[in-house]
């Protein structure tokens, strides 16, 4: 099976998200992670892309020279990662969409419900993929929950509550929001 050549937009350095999301696509060895604009400081999004192995000319400064850069190129990514700040989803989804990229976006996928189904018209209308990612799946403790759960050692589950407080990277505009 070939590698799909994947970007991410966010999650450097310092981000929570940005490692689960690179932990996550390397537990199957499906993708390879070939580009990025990884913080809203450009140098410091560059820096951080090359450690991490990417190549000098595919770590980009923001989202809009990533997706110039990678638009021309014949060896362009398959699928973009948009993990930044939860407003600008939106903008950087539907830009990559249009410009013929499948795009996995962290959640909240848009902030509100009219953007959100403009990102599924926009989806449909350019045959792109566009999901969002709402579970840890990647986690070993997950996986190990859900094979006891399987295999019937927990016996019947009637109700599974889970929590995850954060918001320490939310815009104080976002405090309040219940669509966050």
């Amino acid at each position: 099976m070939a590698r799909l050549k994947w970007g991410m937009v966010g999650g450097g350095d310092g981000s929570q998200i940005g490692p689960a999301h690179r932990l996550g696509a390397g537990l199957d060895g499906a993708f390879s992670f070939v580009a990025g604009a990884l913080d809203h400081n450009p140098e410091a999004g560059r820096a951080y892309a090359q450690s991490l192995g990417i190549v000098a000319d595919r770590a980009y400064g923001d989202w809009r020279e990533m997706l110039a850069g990678e638009a021309n190129r014949s060896d362009r990514v398959d699928l973009v990662t948009v993990a930044t700040p939860n407003n600008t989803h939106f903008e950087i989804t539907k830009a990559f969409l249009q410009g013929g990229f499948h795009v996995l976006c962290e959640k909240p996928m848009t902030m509100t419900v009219e953007e959100g189904e403009e990102i599924v018209k926009i989806a449909h209308a350019t045959g792109q993929i566009c999901a969002v990612n709402y579970g840890y799946t990647g986690y070993a403790l997950v996986r190990h929950m859900k094979a006891m759960v399987a295999r019937g050692e927990l016996g019947k589950i009637r109700l599974i509550k889970a929590e995850f407080s954060h918001g320490h990277h939310a815009d104080a505009a976002d405090a309040d929001n219940p669509r966050v």
